[in-house]
């Protein structure tokens, strides 16, 4: 590929970081920062309100177990009374059985003393020849007479407690039916207490997340801003012209030559193999990518317009958009074609103009 390309291409990758006045960075920076102080205070709030919520939901949950073991003991309650309703069943029927027999001895014995209770009635003591023949009709008769009273009283008895039985009966459902209508209405009650405190708290921390991500987006772009105008204003690459230390350590193989034919727009360094490749400043990885003629090329942003590029890498280790440090390693030196064997191309530029880097880098 001819060397034409790669200022083309500087052109296209050096314009998606063009400087901004520190005047506009620290506006955004401010705007950015209220921003994140409305996203805290309102994050603060949701926070609050979940906090309420879940100890809401907590107590809620409380009851709920509350209510589990009240619904449990009524449960219990429920079922004694239907194991009542039924012994009061059973005993009905008992009861209703006795009073039919009774009944029946009832009928029987009024049929047999009623036709000699009208003969004694009528005749008096006719056929009556001594007192001791009168003495025992009088004492048979007598207890006829008792015997019919007792089957009267055990049939008046027995209706009685038919009628409690019933009456009992009657009670007891009305008291199942009760507290089952209580116990429904309490469940139905924290139901819908525990739906709408869940529902709401799946609410809040919908929010909650949302402004979380907000605030993550806020606070990386004022980490950026920060960053941008920090080197504005304490980074100053054109303050440090003769100062810069080399990417490398090697010999200078190509030198500076923009007029040249073919032009020279950076150095040549021939170098050990797999050298270390040290960025000469702080700056921001723009390019990290292999370009065909160049091997792969790393470009970082210094802030203020400049920029330093390193070609013919072996293998880099920084990423795109990963802010680097002084010094810091950007990658190992790779075979450079010039010198036919390990080396690094290196070229300093403000804006999209080539500058020498020998005259900006330590004298050596």
């Amino acid at each position: 590929m001819p060397r034409l390309f790669l200022p083309v291409f500087l052109l296209l990758v050096l314009g998606t970081a063009l400087p901004v006045p520190a005047q506009d960075l620290q506006q955004a920076l401010e705007q950015s920062r209220e921003q994140a102080g409305k996203r805290q205070e309102t994050l603060q709030e949701l926070k609050q309100q979940e906090e309420s919520l879940s100890r809401d939901l907590r107590r809620v949950e409380s009851e709920a177990r509350h209510l589990e073991q009240v619904v449990l003991q009524q449960q219990q309650a429920l079922d004694a009374l239907s194991d009542r309703e039924e012994e009061l069943r059973a005993e009905y029927f008992r009861l209703e059985a006795r009073r039919e027999a009774i009944g029946k001895d009832l009928v029987r014995l009024v049929r047999g003393i009623w036709p000699v209770h009208m003969r004694n009635l009528h005749n008096r003591f006719s056929g009556v020849t001594s007192w001791e023949q009168a003495d025992r009709r009088f004492e048979w008769l007598a207890a006829v007479y008792r015997q019919v009273l007792e089957v009267l009283r055990q049939a008046a008895q027995a209706a009685l407690e038919r009628a409690r039985n019933l009456h009992r009966q009657q009670q007891l459902s009305l008291e199942a039916a009760q507290r089952l209508d209580e116990l429904n209405s309490s469940k139905d009650e924290l139901l819908r207490k525990r739906l709408k405190l869940r529902s709401g708290l799946r609410s809040v921390e919908g929010q909650r997340r949302s402004l979380e991500e907000e605030l993550r987006s806020i606070l990386a772009t004022i980490k950026e801003l920060d960053y941008r105008l920090k080197s504005q204003k304490t980074k100053r690459f054109g303050e440090n012209k003769g100062f810069l230390p080399w990417p490398v350590q090697g010999r200078v193989e190509q030198k500076f030559a923009p007029n040249a034919t073919p032009p020279h727009r950076g150095i040549g360094l021939r170098t050990e193999a797999s050298a270390v490749i040290r960025s000469v400043f702080w700056g921001k990885v723009v390019h990290n990518d292999v370009l065909r003629g160049f091997g792969r090329v790393v470009i970082i942003y210094h802030g203020h317009d400049y920029y330093s590029l390193y070609a013919y890498l072996g293998e880099s280790h920084v990423e795109v958009g990963q802010e680097v440090e002084k010094d810091e390693p950007v990658g190992l030196a790779g075979i450079y074609p010039e010198v036919q064997g390990p080396g690094l191309y290196f070229e300093l530029r403000f804006g999209q103009k080539p500058i020498n880097p020998v005259v900006w880098l330590f004298p050596q």
